[in-house]
């Protein structure tokens, strides 16, 4: 009688534990519905078009070369959409934020972004991600030559250490030939 009230107990708190998980992970599917989390991807997808003009001027594609390119950029995005889908990442990124949150995290998450403040952030954040790229962007840009610099100087540094390290090898393997014992005969 024992066991059977162990067992029962058992499985009385797994199904507990179990229907306490899915409605977590129903939770944080409602929240990124309410975050249109799909629609994230699909700008995500738009912006990385955007960049990839820039792209194209940065590697000096010529106007005979863009239809090249352009095949390339469609391979890419096609591949990208194909594989990383929102139907794809859902699932994935739910067991994230099961992870990371606890149930009254994400409920609080929830309620926030139901609230008008919410939906007014949901809206504007991805203005914001671009004009915060676009400013990180040009910092980048003032900063380019500087990182050059530095990157030239890491260069000649280590062609410098490794032009001492094999002169010294070299000096080694010299004075262990001259130490031998077939070269003292």
């Amino acid at each position: 009688m024992k066991y059977l009230l162990t067992a029962l107990f058992l499985i009385t708190f797994s199904l507990s534990a179990t229907a306490s998980d899915t409605s977590k992970r129903e939770t944080v599917e409602e929240l990124l519905e309410v975050m249109k989390a799909d629609a994230m991807v699909d700008i995500i997808y738009s912006q990385m078009k955007q960049m990839a003009v820039g792209l194209g001027q940065r590697l000096g594609v010529k106007k005979d070369e863009q239809e090249i390119f352009d095949d390339y950029m469609g391979n890419v995005y096609s591949l990208m959409q194909e594989q990383m889908n929102w139907e794809k990442m859902k699932d994935p990124i739910i067991d994230v934020y099961l992870k990371h949150y606890t149930q009254e995290e994400i409920q609080g998450m929830l309620d926030f972004y139901k609230s008008d403040t919410g939906q007014s952030v949901l809206k504007k954040m991805p203005l914001v991600v671009a004009d915060s790229t676009q400013v990180s962007q040009q910092m980048l840009q003032e900063i380019l030559p500087q990182l050059k610099q530095l990157a030239q100087s890491l260069q000649s540094d280590l062609q410098q250490a490794r032009t001492a390290q094999s002169q010294t090898e070299g000096a080694d393997s010299e004075n262990l030939e001259n130490n031998s014992p077939e070269t003292e005969s």
